[in-house]
């Protein structure tokens, strides 16, 4: 049997590469193929559509920052049609199946965990070989590899990826909770917490803000659908358009504010995106007031903070909250 093994930059090549020398310690009978292996002098295409062709099983490799580049899924696609005796496994190495787009999110994932790749290649082995009983070789093989191909998994994801630097690797590393500490001589916003959201295809993104005043007093309710992203230079930006209103039932709570805002985010060594810097316009769109600049610094929420503002009640998202912004490192003050 022909397996064809499908990556997108620099993370997944590696991993694709330890998986190919795990597949083949676990299963001998598959012969697999992935792009590096194409011939020199020959056109790429012509043979890589033959290897797709001829597959009769395939993987896909899936980490952040790219999930699941625009090749890939042609390349899913074409695989979804040749391989339907074998069938496509992707392969989540730390990438929920929320991030996956379509159509490789409708079939079943196979994560990053030893318990999970014992039942692909028990399913593998029921595919390649004549007597699919799983013997305790095989069990001692599996043993024997895992800790090798595990490795070398880590290692890959502890590698820097340039796929940070396009659209939908920006937008997969953005995705999440953030802080936002609010800069300005006037205003009573000093802290926002920000939800970063990724469309169902990882193509676009939405933010949902909510402004905290003194004491971590609701302050304000944003949103935005518009945001445009350039991640392609060293520091890759997004603008967005906002619209919100403060919250209560005060003559303030009736007004309609907006502008325009941009973030400049810092990418690390890793290809991590945890902190960043901008600013945003605040305009009352129902009467004429002067409209105010604000500058902002914003950071990465934990996990623990993104569960408590998400999911907490909402005494533990004020108190937390208040305690973000006690926090935040002398010299950046909110005005």
């Amino acid at each position: 049997m022909n397996a064809f093994i499908s990556w997108s930059g620099k993370r997944e090549l590696l991993i694709a590469k330890a998986f190919k020398e795990w597949l083949a310690a676990m299963a001998p009978e598959i012969s697999s193929f992935m792009s590096p292996d194409l011939p020199k002098g020959q056109a790429w295409f012509d043979t890589l559509a033959k290897e797709l062709k001829g597959a009769g099983i395939a993987f896909m490799c899936l980490a952040p920052p790219r999930v699941a580049s625009e090749w890939q899924l042609v390349e899913a696609g074409a695989i979804w049609k040749a391989a339907k005796k074998g069938g496509l496994f992707p392969l989540s190495f730390r990438v929920g199946k929320r991030d996956i787009p379509e159509p490789v999110s409708v079939f079943q994932l196979t994560h990053f965990d030893k318990e999970d790749f014992k039942r692909l290649a028990r399913d593998v082995a029921k595919l390649a070989r004549r007597d699919p009983a799983w013997t305790p070789e095989h069990e001692q093989v599996f043993e024997q590899s895992w800790p090798k191909f595990a490795a070398s998994v880590e290692a890959a994801l502890s590698q820097p990826d340039d796929g940070v630097h396009t659209t939908r690797g920006f937008i997969h590393e953005v995705a999440g909770g953030w802080w936002e500490l609010v800069n300005s001589g006037s205003g009573k916003t000093r802290l926002s917490w920000m939800l970063f959201q990724p469309s169902a295809d990882g193509t676009r993104l939405t933010i949902e803000g909510r402004g905290f005043g003194e004491g971590a007093s609701d302050a304000s309710r944003w949103r935005t659908d518009l945001v445009s992203v350039n991640a392609e230079p060293a520091q890759p930006v997004m603008e967005y358009y906002w619209e919100g209103r403060h919250p209560g039932e005060t003559a303030e709570s009736k007004l309609l504010y907006g502008g325009k805002g941009w973030l400049r985010f810092t990418v690390s060594a890793n290809g991590r995106i945890n902190q960043g810097t901008g600013e945003f316009k605040d305009v009352c769109m129902d009467e004429a007031r002067p409209p105010t600049t604000k500058m902002v610094d914003v950071e990465r929420a934990t996990k623990e903070e993104s569960s408590i503002m998400i999911e907490g009640p909402e005494n533990e998202r004020l108190a937390r909250a208040d305690k973000k912004l006690k926090a935040w490192p002398k010299g950046v003050s909110a005005g």
